[in-house]
C-alpha cells in the first residue's frame, strides 16, 4: 500500500494570490481570458517546488518554460484556468488541481511559468 503523502502547514510559508478566470467577449463576439481584480483570492498559503525547465525556440523568441508544484490548503471551485501570482511572478496551471490524499485539505497544482530566455 503507499504511504500517504504528509504536508505539515508550516510548510505553506509563502504569501500567493489566486487570480480566477473570467471568459470575457470582445466586441467581435471573440472569447478571450481575463483576470479581474474582484475575483482575487489573496493571501493564500502555499508552498512553491521547482522540478523542471523547458526552453522552447518559437519564431520570434526563445522563451523558458519552469514547472513547479504549489500545494495550497484546499479550496473548491479552483478551475484548470485559474492562475498563482507570487511576487509578480504568474504561475499557470498545466494540469488540474490534485487534491492530496482526497481529505479535502490540501491542493497540489502544477503550473508553469514563462519567462525569455537569455540570449534571444
Amino acid at each position: 500500500m503507499l504511504n500517504p503523502m504528509k504536508i505539515r502547514s508550516e510548510e505553506l510559508n509563502k504569501r500567493v494570490t489566486i487570480q480566477q478566470y473570467v471568459k470575457v467577449e470582445n466586441d467581435r463576439g471573440v472569447n478571450r481570458h481575463a483576470y479581474p481584480e474582484y475575483r482575487e483570492i489573496k493571501n493564500v498559503c502555499a508552498s512553491i517546488e521547482s522540478y523542471g525547465a523547458y526552453i522552447r525556440d518559437g519564431s520570434a523568441e526563445k522563451v523558458a518554460e519552469l514547472e513547479f508544484r504549489i500545494t495550497i490548503r484546499y479550496r473548491a471551485g479552483l478551475t484548470l484556468h485559474d492562475r498563482i501570482i507570487y511576487q509578480r511572478r504568474i504561475f499557470e496551471q498545466i494540469l488540474p488541481a490534485k487534491d492530496i490524499n482526497e481529505q479535502h485539505q490540501f491542493l497540489q497544482l502544477t503550473c508553469r511559468e514563462k519567462v525569455k530566455a537569455h540570449g534571444s
